[in-house]
């Protein structure tokens, strides 16, 4: 028999999803992962309701060529018409309600793709990094290729064909490159706020903290130094972290080190025990360890799948 409840109590709110795709159990970072799916394929089933959830490592726009959508990023919602695209970075909370039969797509890619398209072109980072719903004008979109791209992406990714992985990536900057400029002509009123505007203090850590990760995940500081570099305490940071990701720092220091071993590990010839001392580790034999136990496969292993892969 379950203890009676003491009157008065409040029973803690139900944490917020982490999905892969919507409804999807989390997998281990994939660096290279670009999806792309109709709209329809997935709202249908849920009633056009898609409920609060986040992407822990992947970004995704969804552009609506048709119908109406009301997106909720961050407890901050719009309803607007088509065409319209929205953005979600990864991490971010968001939920849609869709009218019934809207048209359009959803575009999901890895962080680290995100990243490594922003290197190339900032303009595309900056449209990347901020939550935000926009209106598009017809007419600009009209005189992109915004659709056709979209239509082409479809096609690619249905394939099985030599060459995939690097045109679905070709089609992606192409795509994200005319949403910049139409992008530009969005409805003022339309866009949901930017992050940087509505942040709170704990996200900018948040921030802070990974930009500082990505410096020097492979000197494997511990959460400590991190804290004083950024000026605040561990436990604040911790707090910060789970609050905006769902993640502890530790947890996403290991999963920035995984992405990297498994960059290492499927596009270089790096030994095994170069690709440990690379990422910092002093002894081979634990990064195997914290390998296998994280990604579920040795690197070794991991090492013969992605070449088979990519053969």
């Amino acid at each position: 028999m379950n203890p009676p409840r003491r009157r008065g109590t409040r029973t803690a709110p139900p944490p917020i999803p982490a999905f892969s795709l919507y409804g999807e159990p989390l997998q281990p970072p994939d660096e290279r992962l670009v999806h792309v799916e109709p709209i329809a394929a997935r709202s249908r089933l849920h009633n056009w309701i898609i409920h609060p959830h986040r992407h822990r490592d992947l970004h995704q726009v969804l552009l609506v060529q048709r119908g109406r959508a009301e997106a909720t990023l961050d407890g901050r919602g719009r309803t607007l018409r088509a065409p319209l695209a929205i953005v979600v970075p990864p991490r971010v909370v968001h939920a849609f309600r869709f009218q019934p039969d809207t048209s359009g797509l959803v575009i999901s890619f890895a962080e680290a793709l995100g990243h490594d398209l922003g290197v190339a072109a900032p303009t595309l980072a900056h449209l990347l990094g901020a939550p935000q719903a926009l209106g598009l004008d017809r007419g600009t979109v009209e005189a992109t290729d915004l659709w056709p791209l979209g239509e082409m992406f479809m096609r690619e990714f249905a394939r099985s064909a030599p060459g995939r992985q690097a045109a679905l990536r070709g089609l992606l900057a192409a795509l994200l490159s005319n949403l910049l400029r139409v992008a530009q002509a969005a409805t003022p009123t339309g866009a949901v706020e930017p992050a940087a505007r509505v942040v709170t203090a704990g996200r900018e850590l948040v921030a802070r903290f990974r930009e500082l990760a990505e410096r020097r995940y492979r000197e494997h500081a511990s959460v400590a130094e991190y804290a004083g570099e950024l000026g605040c305490s561990a436990a604040r940071l911790r707090r910060a972290c789970l609050a905006a990701t769902g993640l502890s720092p530790v947890e996403l220091l290991h999963q920035r080190l995984l992405v990297e071993a498994e960059r290492q590990l499927r596009y270089t010839s790096m030994s095994i025990t170069q690709v440990a001392y690379f990422l910092g580790f002093e002894d081979p034999a634990y990064f195997s360890r914290f390998f296998a136990r994280r990604m579920k496969v040795s690197p070794r292993a991991f090492r013969a799948q992605a070449g088979a892969e990519m053969s």
